[in-house]
């Protein structure tokens, strides 16, 4: 009879101990949640509509789906074309209307280019003289223009259509090639090859090959600049 009630003693303090755990790790997430959370909109701005989130990790349970586009367009079906979303601490808007996108980047330009110092060496992507790192500004406004007119632009586009139709040309003798040999195409990388090509000779004047190694040198440069810029 004494060992049974030392055991049931033993269960119930068990009990109390898990329940106190739990409470504990509830106050802490409910304390992190308004410390670090709450005031990230400290000057009351009507943010768009967001969906219930999280405590600590927001909504990154909504974004971890076999299919997050699917999950995503839900919740444009329910909240609307603008979203509010937070993973851990950091705040993002979806857009999903064509229309407001528009407006965004053409009406309110100014208001959406300025953004703050980002946490990147800078000795990565040349600093803040890049065009993805520079402040807002007028040099900021040079680079943009320079993009525009000697990469992206209608005229732009127009004078490297002889680059793109002749990479396409030589990557579709690539797999009529393979396919006359009865060999397997990974086209991933076909495709992946097919774009750095055609990006670098338009950016750079030429083409890297992949017979000394130059293209998978160049892949493995931008991959370790990633990893960098993650860190």
């Amino acid at each position: 009879f004494h060992f049974q009630v030392c055991a049931t003693m033993a269960a119930i303090i068990v009990d109390f101990q898990n329940c106190f755990i739990f409470i504990l790790l509830s106050l802490f997430s409910l304390l992190f949640y308004r410390v670090l959370v709450k005031k990230q909109n400290p000057s009351g701005y009507d943010l768009p509509p967001s969906p219930p989130a999280l405590p600590l990790i927001g909504h990154l349970h909504l974004l971890l789906s076999t299919k997050p586009h699917e999950s995503i367009q839900k919740l444009f079906s329910k909240y609307g074309p603008l979203l509010h979303l937070r993973v851990f601490n950091i705040p993002f808007v979806l857009v999903s209307s064509a229309s407001v996108a528009n407006e965004m980047c053409k009406t309110h330009d100014v208001s959406l280019s300025s953004h703050g110092t980002l946490g990147i060496d800078e000795s990565l992507l040349f600093g803040s003289s890049s065009f993805l790192m520079a402040p807002y500004g007028a040099y900021w406004k040079f680079l943009k223009k320079l993009a525009v007119t000697t990469m992206t632009g209608p005229q732009a586009l127009e004078r490297s259509r002889g680059i793109r139709a002749k990479e396409i040309a030589r990557f579709h003798s690539k797999l009529l090639r393979k396919a006359r040999n009865n060999e397997s195409v990974e086209i991933e990388l076909e495709a992946m090859k097919l774009t750095s090509n055609i990006i670098c000779s338009m950016s750079m004047g030429r083409r890297f090959s992949e017979d000394n190694g130059e293209a998978e040198k160049l892949r493995g440069l931008v991959t370790e600049t990633f990893i960098l810029m993650k860190k």
